[in-house]
Formats: structure tokens, C-alpha cells, sequence
């Protein structure tokens, strides 16, 4: 795979995760009333927001269209996030399911680091970002367990 693709699969693998961990925050935000746990998802809805347009831009440069998350991933979250908070939208509950989707955006970022390591050093400094951001997340998300 040349450096180019590398460049621009690694860059969409951040779109994509900021995308599913945006998304996530907004359903999710809708489901508590816990204001200091709504305060963190706008912190970090924040923050995915900011790495995406980073990756968006970084992707124009490079001549590409970014290819976010698809409209079954996007509804098999939905609908992951429904059945899980059907009976329990406690705090508790909603912060181990946000600890367990940032644990899962660690081992994202870490698998694209791996499969990409001719990228160049930004698209690698972006993935880095991202996975200090959700290693910080997921510590803060136990805090609410």
C-alpha cells in the first residue's frame, strides 16, 4: 500500500471514530439528567468534533472526500444504545457504556497505527490525539461509575 492510501485510510479511521463518538454523545446526552455528566459529553462531543474537522481537512488537502461511519454502523449503534438503556438509564449505566466505547476507540486507534506505518507524520500525530483523548475519556467515564 503506498503512503498515500496509507495517509488517507489512517485519516478516515479518525473520521470515523470521531464520528461514532459524537454521535454517540448526543444520543446519549439525551438519556440523563446527571449535569455533570452532561457537562463531559459536551466536553468531549467537543473535542471528537474538533479531531474530525482536523481529519476532514487534512483529507481535502490530500484531494479526498472523507468516508464517515455508514448508515447500518450508525444505526447498529442506535439501536445498541437503545437496548442497553431501555431499563437502565442511570448514571452508572450510561458511563460504563461510554468507558467501554472509548476502551474501544483505544484499540481503533492502536489498530490503525499498526496497519498504517508508512502514513505521514500528521496523519499519525492526528491518530496519536485521538488515542491520548480517548485514554483520558475512558478514565474520566469510570469516574461516574
Amino acid at each position: 500500500m503506498t503512503d498515500q492510501k496509507q495517509n488517507i485510510e489512517m485519516l478516515n479511521e479518525v473520521v470515523q471514530n470521531t464520528e461514532l463518538g459524537k454521535n454517540t454523545l448526543e444520543e446519549l446526552m439525551t438519556l440523563t439528567q446527571d449535569r455533570e455528566l452532561k457537562a463531559e459529553m459536551c466536553r468531549q462531543q467537543k473535542r471528537y468534533r474538533e479531531l474530525n474537522q482536523e481529519a476532514h481537512t487534512a483529507l481535502a488537502a490530500l484531494g479526498q472526500q472523507a468516508k464517515g461511519q455508514s448508515m447500518m454502523a450508525k444505526m447498529n449503534v442506535s439501536m445498541g444504545i437503545r437496548a442497553k438503556t431501555m431499563r437502565d438509564k442511570s448514571t452508572r449505566n450510561i458511563a460504563e457504556m461510554l468507558a467501554e466505547g472509548s476502551s474501544q476507540g483505544v484499540i481503533d486507534c492502536l489498530k490503525a497505527q499498526e496497519d498504517y506505518p508508512q502514513a505521514s507524520a500528521g496523519a499519525k500525530s492526528l491518530t496519536s490525539q485521538l488515542l491520548g483523548f480517548q485514554r483520558q475519556a475512558e478514565e474520566k467515564w469510570r469516574s461516574f461509575i
